[in-house]
């Protein structure tokens, strides 16, 4: 009896949410077929494999074998972990009588942990199932022992997959459910072949090699900073409206780079020399920053100028921490204030990296297409929140991209893909994101991208000048926000 009260105990204290997923996931007939289907093939792919063995020290019939059975509990788990996740999630997000959000005192952060919690259990099941299969491929011959360690490998692939269909169905709406089903669709067409090919060469190395270890370390590395995205992005959308939900995801957006810089430094310091250049460390901290900027960018035109008055009534008094406060916290004011010091991380690191002429053009280049981005975005804040012309600024956003990287290419098509004029090239570029990458690949060491970088730096900021206004606004806001709270009505009062 002590045991089951104990064993009790245990399953009332886990959270309530991987205890239903956990439930479903069992209960559900479509998820039992699938599995036993599965178990079938293998068992009948083990007896062909094994039929057609010739049992000699050159045979390599276990290679097929294994990364048939790999690939397939890979497939089984996006379809039951991350399809399944996201199918339910949108249901009950789209129902108020199933919202856990409306319904339970669980906090945003339980829900989306326990959804997680669930399905990575289920991928640890599904594996589970395929061991003796795996181990049956192993005594085919054809590969070593260290080759059934590749699974390592697949599961934080497993694992993105199913936080990005929890981040899909938090929004609880079928075109977005759509979107993300055509995304795993594409996404497997096109990883699937190179998948293939890095898990050949994997089977091949040796588990006591060191560059297994470090590779299976950075892949791990980048998966954890990708899927601490979806994480905060999922819980954004499943927290409430007027709450500050976009908080710690623009905390994390700004620490990404210093992290990144932490996470690639140690190898930089082991593995520094001819074949770990510094300025392949410049290009993964460049991304890092890049990233940053483009997901700020992006949040910043679903947000409004200011945030709820209650937000920033429980906004710390201080002086420091008031305005550390406005900037992750006063809607695309707060975002936009946070791109500027982003941007300054590639340019401090541009002598550590110790670029050459022809990649401070490419960098160069890769920094203008940023920067037009931003002005992008920027002037779609102006023309939503500065005008009145009443068009969201993401769609002003998508008019003025299509818009800009299409006409660029009238004059290209006019002149049969030659520009002579080197000021129209400039200008093509500060308009046209797809021919800025033409440019950086074709014509580089002429110091167009030096030039259209310093324009559209120009233009960038000018736009930012005429966007201010509205950031002092909300930043007057933010200092005080009991001048733009109503005060209480007599029937208020009354009651």
């Amino acid at each position: 009896m002590s045991s089951l009260s104990s064993l009790r105990n245990i399953g009332e204290s886990l959270n309530p949410v991987f205890i239903k997923e956990m439930r479903q996931y069992f209960q559900n007939r479509r998820m039992l077929v699938f599995m036993g289907v599965l178990l079938i093939a293998q068992f009948i792919c083990a007896l062909f494999f094994s039929s057609a063995m010739k049992f000699d020290a050159s045979d390599d019939s276990g290679v097929g074998f294994f990364l048939l059975i790999i690939f397939a509990g890979a497939i089984l788990s996006i379809l039951i972990c991350a399809i399944g996740a996201e199918q339910r999630f949108a249901e009950e997000r789209s129902d108020k009588e199933l919202n856990y959000a409306m319904l339970t005192t669980l906090n945003p952060a339980s829900i989306i942990w326990g959804k997680l919690a669930g399905a990575m259990v289920m991928i640890l099941c599904i594996f589970s199932m395929l061991l003796p299969f795996l181990t049956a491929a192993y005594f085919m011959r054809g590969i070593s022992a260290a080759s059934l360690l590749l699974t390592l490998y697949i599961f934080p692939v497993l694992v993105l997959n199913t936080l990005a269909g929890i981040f899909a169905g938090a929004f609880g709406q079928k075109w977005i459910t759509i979107l993300y089903f055509i995304g795993i669709i594409n996404f497997g067409l096109g990883i699937t072949p190179v998948a293939f090919s890095i898990a050949e060469d994997l089977m091949e190395s040796n588990a006591t090699d060191p560059e297994f270890w470090i590779a299976l370390l950075i892949e791990y590395k980048v998966a954890f900073l990708i899927g601490v995205l979806f994480f905060l992005l999922a819980l954004a959308v499943v927290s409430p409206p007027k709450s500050n939900r976009f908080f710690a995801t623009k905390i994390y957006l700004f620490a990404l780079p210093f992290l990144t810089l932490i996470l690639i430094a140690p190898y930089y310091i082991i593995f520094a020399g001819p074949s770990y250049p510094p300025e392949m460390f410049y290009v993964v901290e460049f991304l890092a920053c890049a990233f940053s900027i483009v997901v700020l960018a992006v949040l910043a035109l679903f947000e409004t100028p200011t945030n709820s008055i209650r937000v920033y009534m429980k906004c710390p008094r201080g002086f420091i921490g008031r305005r550390l406060h406005f900037l992750f916290s006063s809607g695309f004011s707060g975002s936009v204030g946070l791109i500027f010091p982003i941007l300054t991380i590639p340019a401090a690191l541009a002598p550590l990296a110790e670029l050459s002429v022809k990649e401070t053009e490419v960098a160069c280049g890769f920094l203008c297409i940023l920067m037009s981005f931003l002005g992008y975005v920027i002037l779609s804040l102006i023309l939503s929140w500065r005008t009145r012309l009443s068009a969201p600024a993401w769609l002003w956003t998508i008019i003025l991209v299509v818009t800009g990287n299409i006409l660029p290419w009238i004059p290209v098509a006019v002149n049969e893909g030659e520009l002579d004029s080197e000021p129209l090239r400039v200008a093509c570029m500060l308009l046209s994101q797809t021919y800025s990458l033409m440019e950086i690949f074709d014509a580089p060491g002429k110091n167009l991208c030096i030039t259209a970088l310093i324009i559209s730096s120009a233009i960038t900021v000018g736009l930012f000048l005429l966007l201010l206004p509205a950031i002092n606004k909300a930043f007057r806001q933010h200092r005080y926000p009991e001048i733009t709270a109503k005060p209480p009505t007599k029937e208020m009062l009354g009651k």
